[in-house]
């Protein structure tokens, strides 16, 4: 858990380093792994029970099978998050997939401005603007 110069204090429950950036710091900062939130990837056949066809129209076919994605978190990952906000952190960073399992705990990044396009190694995120998914 590492306090930005922002005063945000980032919990990263991520796989990897992250790198924030403001363009007013001076050197982009990096926060290590606190530990990892995991979460499990569910897939269901599209017009299955339990899955809307109202959203999407597809061509029938037997070429193909389409399948909706559900991100399933569970008991350990929750507590993970919860003991981090209960330590001190603002915001719980995690992966695009661990944010659709833990909605409303943990979040994930954005990339700050003009580092939207780059490689993995030149990425800088942006210390204050989060994606929550409900």
């Amino acid at each position: 858990m590492k306090k930005l110069p922002n005063r945000i204090t980032i919990f990263n429950a991520t796989p990897h380093t992250i790198r924030f950036w403001d363009e007013g710091w001076e050197e982009p900062i990096e926060i290590e792994v606190d530990k990892v939130i995991s979460a499990q990837i569910v897939e269901r056949e599209y017009g299955s029970a339990g899955v809307s066809e109202d959203y999407l129209v597809l061509p029938a076919t037997d070429k193909v099978t389409y399948v909706v994605t559900d991100f399933v978190g569970d008991g350990i990952g929750r507590q993970i998050a919860l003991s981090a906000r209960e330590a001190g952190a603002d915001v719980v960073v995690g992966s695009i997939i661990a944010a659709q399992a833990y909605p409303g705990l943990v979040v994930a990044m954005t990339p700050a401005p003009g580092y939207e396009r780059v490689p993995l190694a030149e990425k800088r995120m942006n210390p204050d603007k989060f994606v929550v998914f409900n």
